[in-house]
């Protein structure tokens, strides 16, 4: 696979930050391309963001990412407009003065520096690592099992009533079936609520998208009326632990949980909660999503991965690195840096393009192909190194090696049956809202 250049494309006429762009015609290869080779480290300017330092080069990623004594989380997470920002702000505050928390904390443990965040990334770290995801395993399997079978049958059903017009939509009838399903229930979220944990999910991240709001209200107001009832929901669910005592779960955990001798606040575990949950079932949906559309898209790797399935663990990688889901995070410069010859101002910010990285022909051979059997794969679907690396990289890996060993039998069999339907306005996360397949008849 190649990527075409558009004709005059220089530094100073890319566009990496047009949320139209991602939604209507996918991320901006082309651009990133241009950046990592001729301004790695360049300052962008363009109406309605604040100017910021785009850092496109695996290198230079790594090494921000690896020193956070020199690029601070806690004053920006992500790049986003002026506008959005701004209401951003407001719809903090206001929830932090319904919740009872001081709008002048950090919104979560994301936000914070060390030695804060390690404190805070620490209370629930032991249910995420690979010692843990092992002894899931066997359970990951048997979801995924279901899932796939009911999905297959859903597949097969619509085919037969429909034939070349059936199109069953992956993302809500699959991929995002089994990460909510292990996040909630490692969380303590009963099973008759997950649906629920999923529908606010995609109006925290797509308030933007009509779709996700109700007539006649803005992005402000849904974002705010989920809060509110996410916020209910939670100190409902608190309530009932502190009734029938605490369990094994992350609820629980932070519940239990002291930073420095101090407990909690419940703004802390509800903001918390609702990241572990959100965080824990948007990003590897999407990458399971991405992943399917890879293999139908590129057969010879399917037959590949179909006829030697103790591939699956490289698969996954090249997935996550083809799907690079994670658009960026920004980092403000707590002093002066030179990088790549070019000063970095105290008080600037930082933008990190994870899915230019996982281009970055530097590190990656032949970065352009999908390729299962890829190794080695230093990719950053899951941010640089360091302390912000992705506290839940191996829950999203082992979800994602058990559906896909599901999916082999089935994957054969299938077709795209349209191009996907990205979620608008999220420069964030790059959602795919729908990915319509239908059954193939052999």
């Amino acid at each position: 696979m190649v990527i075409a250049e558009a004709p005059g494309l220089t530094v100073d006429t890319v566009d990496i930050t047009d949320s139209d762009r991602y939604r209507d015609h996918g991320y901006p290869w082309a651009e990133w391309d241009v950046l990592r080779r001729e301004a790695p480290v360049y300052w962008y300017q363009r109406p309605g963001f604040e100017p910021f330092w785009a850092i496109t080069r695996h290198a230079d990623i790594r090494y921000i990412s690896s020193h956070p004594e020199l690029f601070s989380n806690a004053q920006m997470l992500r790049l986003n407009t002026a506008r959005k920002l701004g209401n951003a702000q407001k719809q903090r505050t206001d929830q932090m003065n319904f919740t009872g928390g001081n709008p002048a904390d950090p919104p979560d443990f994301i936000y914070m520096d060390p030695p804060e965040h390690r404190q805070h990334r620490g209370l629930v770290a032991r249910h995420f690592t690979p010692r843990m995801m092992k002894m899931l395993e066997d359970h990951f399997a048997a979801m995924s099992e279901n899932y796939v079978s009911d999905f297959a049958d859903k597949i097969i059903a619509d085919f037969a009533e429909r034939g070349e017009r059936s199109a069953v939509d992956l993302v809500h009838e699959l991929s995002a079936k089994l990460p909510v399903a292990a996040i909630c229930d490692m969380g303590g979220v009963p099973e008759e609520d997950w649906e629920q944990i999923f529908e606010w999910t995609e109006v925290l991240v797509g308030a933007d998208d009509p779709e996700f709001r109700l007539p006649g209200e803005t992005p402000s107001q849904a974002s705010r009326r989920i809060s509110t009832e996410w916020f209910h929901y939670n100190n409902e669910l608190i309530q009932q632990r502190q009734r029938e005592g605490l369990g094994d779960d992350l609820l629980s955990d932070l519940l239990r949980a002291e930073v420095e001798g101090r407990k909690l606040s419940p703004a802390e575990i509800h903001s918390y909660f609702v990241l572990l949950l959100a965080a824990g079932n948007e990003t590897t949906r999407n990458s399971i999503s991405g992943g399917v559309k890879a293999l139908l898209d590129y057969p010879d790797q399917l037959d590949d991965l179909v006829a030697h399935p103790e591939l699956v663990p490289s698969a996954v990688e090249e997935i996550l690195r083809w799907s690079s889901t994670v658009i960026q995070f920004q980092r403000t410069a707590v002093e002066d840096v030179e990088l790549r010859g070019q000063t970095i101002r105290k008080g600037e910010s930082v933008v990190l393009w994870y899915p230019s990285a996982n281009r970055d022909e530097e590190v990656f051979e032949d970065p352009y192909k999908f390729d299962v059997r890829r190794e080695p794969n230093d990719h950053f679907a899951f941010g640089g190194y360091g302390e912000h690396f992705c506290l839940g990289a191996n829950l999203a890996r082992w979800e994602m090696r058990s559906i896909f060993h599901a999916l082999l039998p089935v994957l054969p069999n299938l077709e795209l049956a349209a191009e996907p339907e990205h979620v608008i306005g999220f420069l964030h996360v790059g959602g795919i809202k729908r990915q319509m397949l239908r059954h193939r008849p052999r």
